[in-house]
């Protein structure tokens, strides 16, 4: 729920991405302090669309995403 937020699949350098770890957050949103905690700690926000997808939806699709991302930049 990061209107400003890039899509994942357009963020710079995914491909060639070693370590990723996906935090998605109830259909509500974070809470302000658990946003700010995870921007603290190094997460960069990414949107997976207009639409907002069902708790137990969202963490598939990024995973969908990221897979195919890292596919095409040669990983297994």
């Amino acid at each position: 729920l990061a209107p400003s937020a890039l899509p994942l699949a357009r963020l710079p350098g995914l491909a060639q991405a070693r370590d990723t770890l996906v935090l998605s957050g109830p259909e509500g949103g974070l809470q302000a302090s658990e946003e700010a905690a995870a921007l603290q700690a190094g997460f960069v926000p990414v949107s997976l669309g207009p639409r907002v997808l069902r708790a137990d939806t969202a963490p598939l699709a990024a995973l969908a995403v990221l897979a195919a991302a890292l596919q095409a930049g040669g990983h297994p």
